[in-house]
């Protein structure tokens, strides 16, 4: 595969031996305003606990593409990290937590080598954007206030396709998955019904609620963030053995 084809960021952990294990960092925004430079220092602070490389993929948003031009984007960055690395694991917030899940979906749908372990923040799992917690909560996340309507990146928001809402996926086989959420948040139905959809299926499901925070908390300094990024290093770093 030619690198050319692939655009993010490599943080290369300062370690004595070799790391065999890689992030791929997936940001949100979406689909449209969230970048590479942006997350950068939770990137750096996630791969720091999780003791691994970190690649952030610089995947096409809006108005330069539409789905599935990111699906595609990141697809060719974990063919590129499984074939460098002997782990991978993947974290995304907001639409990078929705594209963790899609890829997962669709590696699995082709049989594909899957992820070590996923950790989603915030996920949007229904573009439609029809959950109760869309309007219950919309004054009391400061992230999404109004924030209702389907994103422009997709131009089918309404179709059942798991690699647009992955709500319609087929969750039997997942990996680990770690879910985040701030209980006033706009998408917090996507993240409670996320986690019933996986542990129905069987998977090994942890589910985090953070009382009293919104959307991506996590993008900002304070102690919370800093035990939310803890939990999700200790998660991401879990069997995989000699990382040090």
């Amino acid at each position: 595969m030619d690198e050319k084809e692939i655009k993010g960021e490599f943080y290369l952990r300062k370690s004595n031996t070799p790391t065999k294990a890689v992030l791929l960092f997936l940001h949100g925004g979406a689909y449209a305003t969230g970048t590479v430079y942006s997350r950068r220092k939770l990137a750096v602070k996630i791969g720091e606990a999780a003791k691994m490389d970190v690649f952030a993929s610089d995947y096409t948003q809006y108005p330069e593409g539409h789905h599935p031009e990111a699906q595609n984007d990141i697809m060719r960055a974990y063919k590129y990290l499984r074939n460098k690395y002997e782990h991978v694991v993947i974290f995304g917030e907001s639409a990078g937590a929705t594209l963790a899940l899609t890829l997962t979906l669709q590696l699995k749908d082709e049989y594909q080598i899957l992820p070590d372990r996923i950790a989603v923040f915030s996920p949007v799992i229904n573009q439609l954007n029809t959950a109760a917690s869309e309007y219950l909560r919309t004054e009391r996340d400061p992230m999404l206030i109004g924030a209702t309507d389907p994103v422009p990146y997709f131009n089918e928001p309404a179709k059942k396709d798991p690699l647009i809402s992955p709500i319609y996926g087929d969750y039997r086989g997942f990996p680990p998955l770690l879910i985040n959420c701030g209980s006033e948040e706009v998408k917090y139905d996507s993240s409670a019904i996320l986690n019933s959809l996986c542990e129905k299926a069987g998977v090994d499901v942890q589910w985090h609620v953070w009382q009293d925070l919104f959307h991506v908390f996590v993008l900002f300094d304070m102690p919370e963030t800093d035990l939310a990024i803890k939990q999700i290093g200790k998660f991401l770093q879990a069997g995989i053995t000699n990382n040090d």
